[in-house]
């Protein structure tokens, strides 16, 4: 098939799967659209990325640290556009900040390193794009229903994501896959920018879609749009041959497993805290063994090395334990505030001494916990623990409250500090999963007055079109 008709295909289905959502009569929440192109954009490439791609020169240019002139505007006024829309709700800031201290203090010291970061103009820059995350996020949350909003967000961007990542590996193979540096061996990545990146986006495809499927079937069956995308989900997930993600095999799995258990235990809320207390303390359990063999290394005979190895991993984590080895070391000159909000992975005689001998340059630590304490230190790092143990509480006081919104939270919550444990989305403004983590940690007040921003409307649907007798909002009214 030419690359071009099949780039005409894909768009056609993802126009008819848009429109399958308005046949449903599925509610449209208002100001959703700004966070989703917010999401769109940081679950894929940036748009000067994309622009580069298609042959149209950047204004500006760009540079390593800072990024391209048109990525900076293009968030900037998203950062805008969401303070205004809750400019216009009336959003209680000052509600938001005391009903989540850890998060606020985070932000504030994450402020504050900014004054002794070696680039503090590029470090300024990260910060704004960060408090644009949380700006997308307070709009979603702030509508009459976050639940239809988050999942409103997350199904537009998967069905896109999903159809479009396919043709790009199959048609598009400048754009859909990356190979290694010997180019005898390749890797998926989509539309995303890593085969990581993506088997993240195919999880959280994964996750909604079985939800989905299972929930409709007795009505719909195979007759189900979503099943297809839960097929396109599983595809993505396994990815090349060459190259299979396990560590996005392991987060897909670990994903499902939580949430249908915890949907299993709906009439019994206190086993359901009981399991999700159990398995945080587990994740809590092998990020503390994996942060201490990032410092004393393990050997291979020893119970842990054992575990590494049995999940098909070797006892240096695909070579991971070295970069944490000389990171360690390049920060050490500042253990206790570290070198500055995002202001380590920038330059290379600044911060790793081989990197100057490499053809490339290396942009994280491959752990979001060592990463948060090269760049905010051992502070920072206290507040980013302070944040994920007081989450856990909120989340289990919210089951009593919203069963099916907690439920999700408390799943991509716990899987967030899962994958942390071998890459980085923490204080990262530009990734798909701070944002999605945004979406979950903040306990926001309701709004105090109802207006036509915080309303839920409804979109016209033809007479025609009618004969489907879902009830509206579907995903709501059938599960709450």
């Amino acid at each position: 098939m030419p690359p071009k008709f099949a780039l005409f295909i894909g768009a056609v289905f993802v126009l008819y799967a848009f429109r399958s959502d308005r046949k449903r009569r599925l509610v449209s929440p208002s100001g959703i659209f700004w966070p989703t192109l917010w999401y769109m954009t940081v679950s894929s490439r940036m748009l000067g990325v994309w622009l580069q791609t298609w042959g149209i020169p950047l204004p500006g240019g760009g540079d390593a640290g800072g990024g391209s002139l048109i990525d900076a505007s293009f968030f900037l006024l998203l950062t805008i556009i969401g303070f205004r829309i809750l400019a216009k709700r009336r959003f209680e800031w000052s509600a938001a900040f005391r009903a989540n201290p850890w998060l606020t203090a985070l932000f504030v010291f994450m402020a504050a390193s900014i004054c002794w970061s070696s680039y503090p103009f590029v470090s300024f820059k990260r910060y704004v794009k960060i408090l644009g995350s949380v700006a997308m996020a307070f709009v979603v949350l702030s509508n009459d229903q976050p639940l239809e909003s988050f999942l409103t967000l997350l199904r537009r961007c998967l069905y896109v994501h999903l159809p479009m990542s396919i043709i790009c590996i199959k048609y598009f193979r400048e754009i859909g896959v990356a190979f290694d540096w010997s180019g005898e061996s390749h890797s998926w990545q989509g539309i995303s920018t890593s085969k990581n990146d993506l088997g993240q986006v195919a999880m959280l495809g994964l996750l909604y879609f079985a939800w989905e499927v299972v929930r409709q079937w007795p009505r719909r069956k195979w007759k189900n749009l979503h099943v297809v995308y839960l097929l396109m989900a599983m595809y993505l997930l396994k990815g090349s041959e060459d190259a299979i993600s396990m560590t996005s095999v392991s987060v897909g799995v670990f994903a499902v497993m939580v949430f249908l258990r915890l949907q299993m235990l709906r009439s019994r809320p206190a086993a359901a805290r009981g399991f999700t207390r159990l398995v945080f303390a587990g994740t809590v359990s092998l990020v503390s063994l994996i942060l201490i063999h990032s410092v004393v290394m393990f050997s291979s005979d020893s119970l842990f090395g054992h575990l590494i190895t049995t999940f098909g991993r070797n006892i240096t984590l695909t070579d991971r334990t070295y970069i944490w080895h000389d990171v360690y070391a390049a920060a050490s000159r500042n253990p206790l505030m570290g070198v500055g909000f995002g202001g380590f992975w920038i330059g290379r005689e600044a911060n790793i001494p081989w990197a100057a001998k490499m053809t490339w340059v290396l942009g994280q630590g491959h752990n979001g916990y060592i990463d948060t304490y090269l760049q905010v230190g051992l502070i920072g790092s206290a507040l980013l623990a302070g944040v994920i143990f007081s989450t856990i509480p909120k989340l289990l006081r919210a089951l009593d409250e919203d069963y099916d919104f907690a439920c999700l939270r408390i799943t991509i919550f716990l899987t967030i500090l899962f994958v942390n444990v071998t890459e980085t989305t923490y204080l990262r403004g530009d990734h798909h999963l701070w944002f999605v983590m945004m979406l979950v940690v903040w306990i926001i007040p309701r709004p105090s007055a109802t207006n036509d921003d915080t309303s839920i409307s409804v979109e016209p649907v033809p007479a025609e079109e009618t004969a489907d007798p879902a009830p509206a909002p579907e995903f709501v009214n059938t599960l709450s």
